[in-house]
């Protein structure tokens, strides 16, 4: 199962929705992401059927205004090589949300969630933002999570480039055991560092099966 977090255009409140053929397919039910990670497979399996079936509204995914897909109510582990950081939740948003001109490089790869029991049962793209002196100034999510089944435990590859140029690129294990069963609800991994970054400076991003997104340095949309 593939989902996202979007500002639904009917009121601008913030609604779940299942990714599917290109489409945004909005929940019928008023529950966030995170609530039906921590219900469980079943519910999350049968709150997709429901979105697909009769989804409250249909919107063309380059047309969606994402948000990120779970908000963590602590801070988020996030390790990059033998670098850790405890990202506060203030400092989280979506792809789609501005970052900061401040921004002077990038940690790129992935994040996994919890579900129910504790483990990871879901991942989403993860890029850490960092000022100059190295400290965390953005921890951007998403724009999609997928469920576990939807890798298959298989390595995520990702590489992150700008101005058609690739600045890195990497591998994160699913089953490392700081994504598998670490601390936090949401920990990233994060294997891809750029170059230093300058404002206007576009990243994009691909995440392989877990999706692409492009960002600007300093963009305020």
């Amino acid at each position: 199962m593939r989902w996202v977090t979007y500002l639904s255009p009917s009121g601008g409140s913030e609604r779940a929705g299942v990714l599917d053929d290109g489409d945004v397919l909005g929940s019928p039910g008023p529950e966030r992401l995170a609530d039906l990670l921590a219900a469980g497979e079943g519910a999350l399996a049968a709150a997709h059927g429901r979105a697909v079936e009769a989804p409250v509204e249909i919107i063309v995914e380059p047309e969606a205004r994402m948000c990120a897909p779970v908000l963590p109510a602590g801070p988020v582990p996030v390790r990059a090589g033998d670098e850790e950081w405890y990202v506060h939740p203030e400092l989280v948003c979506g792809v789609d949300d501005a970052v900061p001109a401040g921004a002077r490089s990038a940690r790129v790869g992935a994040a996994a969630v919890a579900g129910a029991a504790g483990a990871a049962s879901a991942y989403t793209p993860a890029c850490l933002w960092l000022d100059a002196a190295g400290q965390p100034v953005l921890l951007s999510l998403g724009p999609v999570l997928a469920t576990a089944d939807e890798i298959a435990g298989e390595r995520l590859g990702l590489s992150a480039w700008a101005e058609e140029r690739e600045l890195g690129r990497g591998l994160v294990d699913p089953h490392h055991a700081w994504l598998a069963s670490g601390p936090g609800s949401v920990r990233a991994l994060l294997p891809v560092a750029t170059p230093p970054l300058e404002p206007h400076d576009e990243l994009f991003v691909d995440a392989g099966v877990l999706g692409t997104f492009e960002v600007r340095v300093g963009s305020q949309v």
